[in-house]
């Protein structure tokens, strides 16, 4: 009797709390041990019927069979017996560094410009080469005084581990003109002598400028949330600078410098 009442305390207590994790929809943390010898740090919840365990770790997301557990230290969830006669359904386990990033926002400037935030867009492919650390190349398109196509460059870095991270990233790279220059300036010219009149007469002239593009910087900061379905929510703020050149028939040149807060929302998806 007291052995029943002992194992019945025991089964208790190590299957209460597993069940109150799985009907809060809360993640653990702790050392996930796979059978293979492969070990996962990071954020797991198994699922009601125990058969399968989902990891969150870094900017990817595993779902695994839970027979494929080999332990899991700290907060270690019950081991499954699982009968050899079960079948599992095949789940492809994808370790991938390569990651999406894509973002859609804001050059917020000076309100009494024409164009005192225009709208950017942006992706990029990037490769983890640290577990914090990551390289990539990206475009877009953003809605200027002409429309441009940035080819640029970025690293990342995050400032820690888990399911909410803040980062750090920087853009560098060139602006892209894709459609003709709606800016031109106007000069006075000498027109000769009109009737009546003893002195040369002014006349203004309007020149058009033709679009060059120009380099842009992009340093910001930001958090970036992972979701339980394998891609993670972003949003971030910082400093943009850009300088556009323009071009005339007469050598005649214009830079034109931004400097503005850009602030933008975006999606990483493994």
């Amino acid at each position: 009797m007291m052995v029943k009442l002992l194992l019945s305390l025991i089964t208790t207590f190590l299957f209460v709390p597993l069940y109150a994790q799985i009907e809060s929809g809360s993640y653990a943390r702790g050392f996930i041990h796979l059978k293979d010898g492969r070990v996962i740090k990071g954020d797991y919840i198994y699922t009601s019927d125990l058969e399968k365990i989902q990891i969150v770790s870094q900017q990817s997301t595993f779902v695994l069979d839970a027979s494929e557990v080999e332990f899991i230290s700290k907060n270690r969830p019950p081991r499954i017996k699982q009968d050899k006669t079960d079948n599992f359904d095949e789940v492809v386990v994808s370790n991938n560094r390569f990651f999406n990033l894509s973002e859609m926002g804001l050059l917020v400037g000076n309100p009494e410009n024409r164009q005192s935030a225009p709208f950017v867009v942006s992706s990029s492919f990037n490769y983890s080469v640290f577990s914090k650390l990551s390289f990539g190349l990206g475009s877009g398109v953003e809605f200027l005084h002409e429309t441009y196509v940035p080819a640029t460059v970025n690293a990342m870095y995050n400032l820690r581990s888990g399911r909410t991270v803040p980062f750090l990233i920087l853009h560098g790279g060139y602006l892209f003109p894709i459609e003709k220059s709606r800016t031109s300036y106007g000069a006075i010219i000498n027109n000769g002598n009109a009737p009546g009149m003893i002195w040369p007469w002014p006349v203004e002239e309007n020149t058009p400028f033709k679009a060059k593009g120009g380099f842009l910087v992009n340093p910001a900061i930001g958090i970036f949330s992972q979701t339980r379905s394998g891609y993670a929510i972003t949003i971030s703020a910082g400093y943009r600078f850009h300088r556009l050149n323009y071009a005339a028939n007469n050598d005649y040149s214009l830079d034109v410098d931004y400097n503005r807060l850009t602030i933008k929302l975006g999606i990483i998806i493994n």
